[in-house]
């Protein structure tokens, strides 16, 4: 099975930590093939369970700063909830406006400088 953009996030990370599937599954009291099963896309990622591999991997010292949109692009969804009105129409403007390559990587750039900014706050 094709592994996720989250599981590539998540895969690189356990490398970096020189953490096995089966280690990291054994500290979170679940099974290898669920946590496999996140990161071929064959199981949903809850937001509890993007909280609980964030925190074992900020736990070894290992940031994972996309891990949030890696788990989004890969259950295919979005959560709106929490959002103002106006953001929750960006995202929807965003979602159904063909952008150029070009057009992209610019508000990717954007956007990561906005992060970078809102992270030394």
């Amino acid at each position: 099975m094709k592994i996720t953009e989250f599981g590539k996030v998540v895969r690189k990370a356990r490398l970096d930590a020189e953490v096995s599937l089966l280690q990291m599954a054994n500290e979170l009291e679940v099974s290898s093939a669920f946590l496999s099963g996140m990161e071929t896309g064959r199981k949903k990622i809850t937001e509890e369970w993007l909280v609980k591999i964030q925190q074992f991997f900020t736990d070894r010292n290992i940031e994972l700063p996309m891990l949030s949109e890696a788990a989004d692009v890969s259950n295919k969804s979005v959560n709106l909830e929490g959002l103002s009105p106006a953001h929750q129409m960006l995202v929807a403007g965003f979602a159904r406006t063909s952008l150029s390559n070009d057009e992209l990587e610019n508000l990717k750039k954007l956007l990561e400088a906005a992060n970078a900014k809102k992270d030394k706050k």
